[in-house]
């Protein structure tokens, strides 16, 4: 994984490369759209620095801090992990404290970092504001306005693009490409039909049968895709779709049946 290898995003790149030759700890900001290559541009920064692995993610210096990796350090289950905790956060500003294990620099990457917890983000501030040598923090998000300005002033921002679709697929492995397919299938065949018809015809499964809140967000996101390109090309089904769509992520994150969102929001979107 190198910053060549990054599609679309030449101005990232770019401001990337800037920030290496300065040797800088002062903590980067990537920030755009979904899925556009704003953690691999972190990995492939987490590379650079430290290029004694291939294999980057398993680099005991590189730690990507997400709702899944806390549910697996505090052994829960991913579903039930709203917001990133001051927990998760302190135990990551001790081991940025302590020497690197095997590279030059230690790498914290925060996916996500819009879900950090008021407490969390105010643990993490201590250390952005007076980071260690040879430390490096990304923090990721699709959502720049949520971050506390404390933590925004403390960061170099470096703003990602929207992709094309030809870029999206290049950059997407089969499996999601698999997954876009599904949605824009999905958004074609949405209007005047009754959500638990194509509920059934998409998932294959009878209604009731439980799935996951990490999967209906996939799916909430994926199907924003076609909602988003219609909405930038003046479709009157996208400038309605896209806020329904953005309101089911948010209910997501609460305490509410992901069955009962996914539903309610196809029900909605049938009806535009």
């Amino acid at each position: 994984m190198t910053l060549s290898s990054i599609i679309g995003q030449p101005l990232a790149v770019q401001l990337s490369r800037q920030w290496l030759s300065q040797q800088s700890t002062q903590a980067l900001l990537l920030y755009g759209p979904e899925g556009v290559g704003k953690k691999t541009l972190g990995l492939a920064l987490a590379a650079e620095l430290n290029p004694e692995r291939e294999d980057i993610s398993k680099h005991p210096d590189v730690r990507v801090v997400d709702l899944a990796f806390q549910a697996l350090i505090r052994d829960e289950d991913v579903a039930k992990q709203q917001n990133l905790r001051i927990e998760t956060i302190l135990a990551e500003r001790h081991r940025l404290l302590q020497s690197a294990l095997e590279g030059p620099w230690k790498v914290l990457i925060v996916d996500d970092a819009h879900r950090l917890t008021p407490e969390a983000a105010n643990a993490l501030l201590k250390i952005l504001e007076e980071p260690p040598d040879k430390t490096a923090i990304f923090l990721v998000t699709p959502y720049k306005d949520r971050l506390l300005q404390t933590i925004l002033s403390r960061c170099r921002p470096i703003r990602f693009r929207m992709l094309s679709d030809e870029e999206r697929h290049r950059l997407r492995p089969v499996e999601a490409i698999q997954a876009i397919s599904e949605a824009e299938k999905l958004w074609e065949g949405l209007p005047g039909r009754s959500a638990v018809d194509i509920v059934t015809d998409t998932e294959g499964r009878p209604r009731g049968v439980k799935i996951t809140r990490g999967e209906i967000e996939e799916k909430i996101r994926f199907l924003r895709l076609p909602a988003a390109r219609a909405l930038r090309t003046g479709d009157p089904r996208g400038r309605k779709a896209v806020p329904i769509l953005d309101a089911a992520l948010t209910a997501l994150r609460q305490n509410v049946q992901p069955a009962l969102v996914y539903e309610n929001t196809l029900l909605q979107l049938a009806k535009e």
